[in-house]
């Protein structure tokens, strides 16, 4: 049997058609169309999730301040930096840079952290007066969460 006979019982074409490469690249294109909003969206969740526990351990550095002094008004860029080295540490009055905790209010009994995730969402975090309990805020811009008021909400 030659070899053009034995390929056209078998079905004697090499390679793929037109067509069905489309189908595959429709395919692979769907895949894609559902799978990259997911990824995107996870990115910016962790990015938040990060920012979110620098302020936590930032809190922490300055109740540890706090415990010594009994008040917030010593607590600024330097003391923070001595208290927690690792965290990017900023201070008020303007927004803080992204990944940056910022500490935009420390006087008297008012404490109010405020940090910009790299997924663009600002977050605060306010030690309540006389309490132990924090209060918690987000927002899309800085206006949002930059008074201890306007920290509310919850992440």
């Amino acid at each position: 049997m030659r070899r053009n006979d034995r390929e056209a019982e078998i079905g004697g074409d090499d390679g793929f058609s037109v067509v069905e490469l489309m189908v595959v690249i429709l395919v692979v294109g769907l895949l894609i169309a559902i799978a990259l909003p997911t990824y995107l969206g996870a990115r910016a969740r962790a990015a938040d999730r990060a920012l979110q526990t620098d302020m936590r351990t930032g809190l922490a550095a300055a109740l540890a301040y706090y415990a010594q002094t009994r008040d917030w008004t010593g607590f600024d860029r330097a003391q923070a930096v001595s208290e927690e080295p690792r965290i990017p540490w900023g201070e008020g009055p303007a927004p803080p840079d992204r990944g940056e905790v910022s500490i935009h209010v420390h006087e008297d009994q008012e404490l109010l952290l405020v940090g910009l995730s790299s997924s663009g969402t600002y977050f605060c975090l306010a030690q309540v007066p006389g309490s132990p309990s924090t209060a918690r805020g987000r927002g899309d811009t800085f206006a949002e969460v930059d008074t201890v008021a306007e920290c509310t909400g919850g992440w």
